[in-house]
Formats: C-alpha cells, sequence, structure tokens
C-alpha cells in the first residue's frame, strides 16, 4: 500500500511539474565581439542587443504597431528612417552573416516601399505596414538563430 501511494506521489508530481528545456530560458549572452545579448528562446521578440540600438529602437517600435490608428503607425513609421537606414553599418560583428545581411536590405527595401506609398489609400498603406513587419520579423528570426548558435 505505501509503494502504491509512494508511487502515485512521484507521478503526480512528475506530471504537475513544467517542462522546462534548454529551448525554454532567457539568456544574457557575452558573443565573441564582445556585444551583449539578452536572448529568450521561448520568445524571439524579446531579443535586445545591448550596443546596437537602431535593431532595438525599430523591433520596439514595429512590436508596438499593431492595432495602431492609420496616423500614429505612419508618425512612428516616419521616425525609423535613421534606425532602418543604419541597421546594415551598425550590425555588431558577431551577428553580421550573409543572411542577416541580406534580411535587413529586405527590410531597407520595404521600408522605402511604405515611405514610397504612405500617402497611398489606407488599405495600401497598411498591407505596406504588414510587409515591413513581417521582414523584420525574418530577421529577428536570422538573428535569433545566430544567436542560438552562442547558446548550444
Amino acid at each position: 500500500m505505501i509503494k502504491k501511494i509512494t508511487i502515485l506521489i512521484v507521478a503526480s508530481i512528475l506530471t504537475l511539474t513544467p517542462c522546462t528545456s534548454k529551448k525554454d530560458k532567457e539568456y544574457y549572452l557575452e558573443l565573441t565581439d564582445g556585444t551583449s545579448v539578452l536572448y529568450n528562446s521561448a520568445n524571439e521578440k524579446e531579443l535586445v542587443i545591448n550596443d546596437w540600438t537602431e535593431f532595438n529602437d525599430t523591433n520596439e517600435i514595429l512590436l508596438n504597431l499593431e492595432d495602431k490608428e492609420y496616423v500614429i503607425a505612419v508618425n512612428n513609421i516616419e521616425n525609423l528612417n535613421n534606425p532602418i537606414t543604419n541597421l546594415a553599418h551598425t550590425v555588431p560583428s558577431a551577428l553580421k552573416t550573409e543572411e542577416v545581411i541580406e534580411d535587413i536590405v529586405d527590410v531597407q527595401e520595404e521600408y522605402t516601399k511604405l515611405i514610397n506609398e504612405k500617402n497611398q489609400p489606407i488599405k495600401n498603406v497598411k498591407q505596406n505596414v504588414e510587409e515591413l513587419v513581417e521582414k523584420f520579423d525574418d530577421l529577428r528570426e536570422e538573428l535569433n538563430e545566430v544567436v542560438e548558435d552562442y547558446v548550444l
């Protein structure tokens, strides 16, 4: 009887204990070039790269764009000119891969298209904003993959 109760207790504990793997953690990493990164394996949008202000500013503004009014969204987008323009010139060397650079170019192209068409009908502008956010998501995903190499 005691054996059955012990087995039942152990089984209950194992079932109630959350399974956390190495991939479900937050890391503060120092990369080979001295760049420090706050990386959350469970949420790639939480990526913060110290001393890469252009990325962090763009990331914050684009994450906050969801469900915003048109005028607010366009004003926020216009504030991205300098950060997006300088992304490629300021990327830390430890993160500067061919894929990251390609994704930065894609973000810059979508941003240019959005700015050039900001006076189009709202439907078109919203679509351009969505495409910019999607391209930045691709960049963020690629950066997370590069950072994951430091975790493993």
